[in-house]
């Protein structure tokens, strides 16, 4: 017999936010959104610095004024978001347009929507339980590297 912990036990199967279910997503599902996740430097960098090489990039990263880093903030505030809810969209199932278009979300709405998504999906236990793990895996390898006779 499998037992469930209390925190498996409280989590909400799913919650409605501004009309939208927020679900519990499969694993699967998960590892593809950590794709657009790992893609999100790379696209940063050339929405940032659109037509230049990375060698480009960090010569001009390397020769930041003051007022070229004002331009970088700017250029950021400007493209940036769209990949952060191009990535909730992912994370959500929630169609991207709709996430854009529909006036009942809006920016707090979208916050209200990520909070229930992390809530959900028990995205704080995830992070405290896999914390847990790195801790002891690192005690593990600790007490192995201790050398061997034979």
């Amino acid at each position: 017999m499998t037992s469930k912990n209390s925190t498996a036990l409280s989590l909400p199967k799913s919650r409605t936010v501004r009309g939208y279910e927020i679900r519990k997503m499969p694993i699967g599902a998960f590892l593809e959104a950590c794709g657009v996740l790992e893609e999100l430097p790379q696209t940063a960098l050339r929405l940032l610095f659109p037509g230049k090489q990375e060698g480009d990039i960090l010569t001009e990263l390397a020769g930041l004024t003051r007022e070229k880093l004002q331009a970088l903030f700017l250029r950021a505030a400007a493209v940036l978001p769209g990949e952060m809810v191009r990535l909730f969209a992912k994370l959500s199932g929630i169609e991207e347009k709709a996430l854009l278009e529909d006036p009942r979300i809006g920016l707090d709405g979208l916050g209200e929507m990520a909070e229930a998504w992390m809530e959900v999906n028990g995205i704080e236990n995830f992070i405290r339980t896999m914390g847990a793990l790195g801790a002891k895996a690192r005690a593990l390898m600790g007490g192995a590297n201790t050398g061997s006779k034979g």
